[in-house]
């Protein structure tokens, strides 16, 4: 049995690394702008987290598997990992938009309990113009950039259907994406000699093989003009540790785990830093 878990993981591992690397795994969903400078530069912008978007049980079978349920440990080490991770998103995040993107970033104490009061970290609170223009006038801001992890350690959600729907194309198909890119052709050669991806339970056989050999990352994210209070840009990226497909058949440590997610943050970070300087650097032509 292990060895048809091992095959079918790098069976599907591969596909599923080259479909999302080749097509991206950042994207951009700019709303429609009021106007074409809506977004100036330079920025001073509020950075407010919202809460992780991640369920307890999936945290629980990634970080507790062996822990009760409900129990006092297992909560515990879901708080920690959950703490760990947003702290680590927040500080990778603030440090590079102040040196990547060149944007200043606003923070007080008296700021934080606006943001609390009129619940700005809750990602479902939509943040009215009477909102914005107060947090304006305590921030001095001119935006606010409002983000979270949504999935953290696991192939996120989206992606699933996505690849059981592509379970039903064909192998020439996948082999195909991987062709044009150089650096894939001889991946795509190896790949074209194997069966075509039949059944759903490989597919999850292929999240697991995803998950232990680079532990993704998804984390997106809104700027909000301060002035008008509508939301100029939204994101998403998706990071990865290195990739090491090693780990499909040897225990991964808790230590190198938790550096493959600190590796995953950062590249996630990066991916909504490096859209928002586009989106920024295309208004700035404008």
């Amino acid at each position: 049995m292990s060895g048809f878990m091992s095959v079918t993981a790098y069976r599907i591992a591969l596909p599923v690394l080259i479909g999302f690397w080749i097509s991206g795994c950042a994207t951009i969903q700019p709303y429609q702008q009021s106007t074409q400078d809506q977004i100036l530069r330079p920025l001073k912008v509020m950075l407010v987290q919202t809460p992780m978007g991640v369920d307890d049980a999936t945290l629980r079978d990634l970080f507790a598997p062996d822990l009760a349920k409900n129990s006092l440990e297992s909560l515990h080490v879901i708080e920690n990992t959950v703490s760990t991770a947003q702290a680590h998103a927040s500080a990778d995040l603030q440090s590079a938009i102040e040196t990547q993107a060149g944007i200043n970033i606003s923070s007080s104490e008296s700021l934080t309990r606006v943001i609390n009061e009129l619940r700005i970290n809750n990602a479902d609170t939509v943040i009215t113009r009477e909102m914005a223009k107060q947090l304006s006038t305590i921030s001095g801001a001119n935006a606010l950039l409002r983000f979270r992890i949504t999935d953290y350690g696991a192939t996120p959600k989206s992606w699933h259907n996505a690849v059981i729907v592509f379970e039903v194309t064909s192998t020439l198909g996948i082999t195909a994406i991987a062709y044009a890119k150089p650096a894939t052709r001889a991946i795509a050669g190896a790949y074209l000699a194997t069966e075509s991806i039949e059944e759903t339970a490989e597919a999850y056989t292929g999240f697991w093989a995803l998950d232990e050999v680079c532990r993704p990352v998804r984390i997106e994210a809104e700027l909000v003009m301060l002035d008008t209070g509508t939301q100029a840009w939204r994101g998403s990226a998706t990071g990865f540790s290195d990739v090491g497909l090693t780990r499909l058949v040897r225990k991964v440590s808790n230590v190198e785990r938790d550096m493959q997610l600190d590796n995953a943050v950062q590249d996630a970070v990066n991916g909504i830093v490096a859209d928002l300087r586009k989106v920024l650097s295309k208004h700035q032509k404008e």
